[in-house]
């Protein structure tokens, strides 16, 4: 059992997930939140009482059942709360209510542009004729073949080269300038989106509500973007078998339709190849065909006589037509819709099994509420000196972020390269399974695979991946004050560096010491 809450009352670990639609609620609820303030937005006092009154209609949640599932539910229903209050143009509504990333136009666009592709490409290529050798229907074949053999690769390097995989946090809308948040909305997939569009249109919102509900529609949207990355690579792969299937279907019906109006003539040429070699090639390829269907292997007279271009009778064009439909029915129909179907059978488990980063502040907050209870956190510094003047800091920092009420225990500590199960992590008590566990690292280092990788690898085996990573940035940005740059970059490379281990790293803020 992992805890999140505290010394006495946590919540289950489970693998049931929540519904896409709860999960968009609560990350449209969090840009709300975490927005800069002004008229259309609830203040801090109408949220807090928000959260009362969905506390009050589920029944609370100290004294209610204490499970990931129901904390879950209290999410929801206090973001559906908070939405409903919220003075919102439409079209930012509108952003909230309808997903970006693939559109039912575009879907079937793609759908039936391979279709017509399919049909087209044999059309040119093979007209009135049935080629032993022909490029459009062979090449489609050996394509596929050769994307099973890079999906079965791919699927064999997962299951013995498994990458952890961090849950990405939600970033906060308030943080940057409204430039950077512009920026780096086109700098993600989602801008491409139809909602870019709207978030564009000054004549309708931009300029009469001001850049902060923009920037909350952008960070909405790109928060929700990696959220739900896992949904949208099922759903365009399911797209591309079914458009991989409907091409070969598209070839398929340009050869029945032209055999109905056309008298193929079947054949061969080739400067390269011998009718040896043709033969050899042809009962390779339809090898699958004539063991499921019983038909015989082509034989080399048969194959001799078709050399060169002769006016085929009714019943050697149908054969070879027949033979080539099942090969592609076989080869790349049949297979691709089971893909498709796959794939599609997945995104549906996965929008209705999506998880939240818990164990990020905004949340915890959130659980401290619901449970009545204060964020407990252990920090176990790496060759950081925690002097005075840092412990205010970090002091203030969870302050700032936890709420007033939550406990910081400071672990004594880890030297550089020193195990993770050491001596010196358990000196000052071990780390308990009910408390939220950090690894305080200093940014001013360089990240190195030898030692933090390693330290970062026993941190997930040992904590999990909901345990914390703070970089501490205070002392590098205030060496540093001219190079903002240089800032960037090195609280770019260290979270990058971070992620790769399956885990997430927040930043912590600069901020002076309470006198």
């Amino acid at each position: 059992m992992r805890c999140y809450l505290s010394r006495h009352r946590c919540l289950l670990k489970d693998n049931t997930g929540m519904k896409a639609t709860a999960l968009r609620d609560i990350v449209f609820a969090h840009a709300i939140e975490t927005t800069a303030a002004s008229e259309a937005v609830p203040s801090p006092q109408k949220r807090d009482a928000i959260t009362q009154e969905t506390l009050h209609a589920l029944g609370g949640g100290a004294d209610g059942k204490q499970d990931r599932a129901s904390f879950e539910k209290f999410l929801q229903a206090r973001a559906q709360r908070l939405i409903a209050v919220t003075q919102l143009p439409a079209e930012v509504r509108q952003v909230w209510l309808h997903a970006t990333g693939k559109t039912r136009w575009l879907v079937i666009a793609v759908l039936l542009g391979a279709l017509l592709i399919g049909f087209v490409g044999h059309s040119v290529l093979d007209p009135h004729r049935v080629d032993l050798l022909s490029p459009a229907l062979i090449g489609i074949v050996l394509w596929n073949v050769l994307m099973y053999l890079l999906l079965l690769a791919n699927w064999l390097r997962g299951l013995f080269k498994r990458k952890p995989k961090s849950m990405p946090l939600l970033q906060p809308t308030d943080k940057g300038s409204d430039e950077d948040a512009v920026a780096a909305s086109i700098a993600e997939p989602a801008a491409s989106g139809s909602w870019w569009q709207k978030l564009r249109a000054p004549r309708k919102w931009q300029l009469a509500r001001g850049n902060s509900l923009r920037k909350m529609a952008l960070n909405f949207e790109r928060n929700w973007w990696q959220s739900s990355q896992g949904i949208r690579r099922a759903q365009w792969l399911m797209v591309l078998h079914l458009g991989a299937a409907l091409f070969a279907l598209g070839a398929l019906a340009s050869l029945w339709m032209t055999g109905l109006t056309r008298e193929y003539q079947v054949g061969w040429e080739s400067t390269f190849l011998s009718a040896d070699d043709v033969l050899r090639l042809l009962n390779t390829l339809f090898l699958p065909v004539q063991q499921l269907f019983g038909q015989p292997a082509w034989n080399l007279d048969e194959i001799q006589a078709l050399q060169g271009w002769r006016m085929a009778d009714a019943s050697t064009g149908s054969r070879w037509v027949v033979a080539y439909s099942q090969l592609l029915a076989l080869a790349v129909i049949m297979p691709r819709v089971l893909l498709a179907l796959w794939q599609g059978l997945r995104a549906a488990w996965l929008q209705r099994h999506m998880s939240l980063p818990l164990q990020q502040a905004y949340f915890q907050k959130l659980q401290r509420d619901w449970a009545g209870r204060a964020t407990a956190l252990q920090v176990l510094p790496y060759s950081l000196e925690i002097t005075p003047e840092r412990l205010a800091l970090l002091q203030q920092h969870v302050r700032h972020v936890y709420g007033a009420g939550a406990q910081l225990t400071v672990l004594p500590v880890l030297a550089y390269g020193a195990d993770l199960s050491g001596k010196q992590v358990t000196k000052g008590g071990d780390i308990s399974a009910a408390m939220q566990n950090v690894l305080l690292l200093n940014m001013a280092a360089t990240p190195e695979a030898e030692i933090h990788g390693e330290l970062l690898s026993q941190l997930r085996n040992r904590w999990g991946a909901q345990a914390e990573v703070w970089l501490w940035a205070f002392d590098f940005r205030e060496r540093n004050s001219g190079a903002l740059g240089r800032v960037k970059e090195r609280q770019y490379l260290w979270q990058e560096f971070v992620r790769s281990a399956g885990l997430n790293a927040s930043v912590i803020p600069e901020v002076k010491a309470e006198q």
